[in-house]
């Protein structure tokens, strides 16, 4: 992964690739193709790996944990996974069941690490999970997100998605 936030994307893509030979059941380098795939904007493929990497996640858990905490690092490969299969469900127009795999990550995650409520309150809002992230980098460059937090609270206010954690004092 270090090679594709460097921009390399094809040594990223061939060692993921050497990783899939090793273990075709590791998910997280399906996650890694897919995010190579999204990078190089080959929306084809990068369904198909998002599509395999959910699949295998299901094999793992035939039925959902309680929870999957991002805290847990192993867990963030299959919370990865499924946000993958749910922004690309989104991108092909299956909205509903963008919205279930979102809503199914916050319940597993209610601490919500990976910002799927975002994503969520884009959809709500029409907007494309791309939008979003260039929401989230616009945030960061000014250290300011203000507008996905302003997204969130009003796509939440109609839709009910998210509870934000409550800590103890």
């Amino acid at each position: 992964m270090e090679y594709l936030n460097a921009g390399d994307t094809m040594t990223a893509k061939k060692l993921l690739s050497k990783a899939i030979e090793i273990d075709e059941d590791y998910v997280a380098a399906y996650v890694g193709t897919t995010a190579v795939y999204r990078e190089t904007r080959n929306f084809k493929k990068e369904k198909e790996s998002a599509d395999i990497a959910f699949e295998k996640v299901k094999k793992i858990f035939p039925k959902w944990p309680e929870e999957m905490i991002w805290g847990i690092l192993e867990n963030r490969q299959y919370l990865r996974a499924i946000c993958d299969k749910a922004t690309t469900s989104q991108i092909s127009g299956n909205l509903k069941e963008a919205e279930k795999l979102y809503r199914l990550i916050l319940k597993l995650n209610p601490g919500d690490n990976q910002g799927v409520r975002y994503l969520i309150a884009g959809l709500f809002a029409g907007l494309s999970p791309r939008y979003i992230d260039n929401m989230f980098d616009e945030g960061n460059e000014h250290q300011n997100w203000d507008k996905l937090e302003n997204l969130a609270r009003e796509q939440n206010a109609q839709h009910n998605f998210w509870s934000e954690p409550q800590f103890e004092q």
